[in-house]
């Protein structure tokens, strides 16, 4: 099977099963949404960079395509998979897991869904973005994926309108489910 076939399928049956889960919203275990975040952050980061671009000085950090902020996260991204797979399956529900067992999802699922994620970035949220970013520099990847999964967590558990809003929703702390 092409590369490109199978991508297609991907896309065919993943975001249907997204939109799908949403509104069922399984929660995802803390240490499965950090993995998430560090598989997801270099393409997320590049592609958020990307759409920033415009809105933001030449020397932004998030318009950096290469350089030790992204090569952190790239150096976390392929260790993260086995867990991240297994929030996305969560998130996406058991029609999934097949295809995320494929060798072909681990390089793909991301830069299919980074662009889901960025598609809501406003002009005017780019500084913000950066501000974060910057913020999260100084930290270890794991550091950044944890603070940043806490504080969803936290936004999530205490305001219904956040909750609906975020991509996804965090087992509350000592949850195994």
């Amino acid at each position: 099977m092409r590369i490109a076939s199978l991508l297609t399928i991907i896309v065919a049956i993943a975001v249907p099963g997204i939109a799908i889960a949403q509104t069922a919203r399984p929660c995802v275990p803390q240490r499965e949404a950090e993995a998430l975040f560090l598989y997801m952050a270099p393409e997320v980061i590049r592609q958020t960079g990307r759409t920033c671009s415009a809105n933001l000085p030449a020397n932004a950090l998030l318009r950096r395509q290469s350089g030790p902020f992204l090569a952190k996260f790239q150096s976390e991204s392929a260790n993260a998979w086995p867990l991240a797979r297994a929030a996305l399956a969560r998130i996406a529900g058991a029609d999934i897991q097949q295809i995320l067992d494929s060798q072909f999802a681990q390089p793909a699922v991301a830069p299919m869904m980074a662009p889901l994620l960025i598609q809501q970035i406003r002009a005017e949220d780019c500084a913000s973005i950066e501000r974060v970013v910057s913020l999260l520099e100084p930290l270890p990847a794991r550091n950044a994926a944890s603070l940043v999964t806490t504080i969803l967590q936290l936004a999530g558990d205490n305001d219904a309108e956040a909750r609906r809003r975020l991509p996804l929703t965090i087992c509350p702390a000592g949850a195994t489910r």
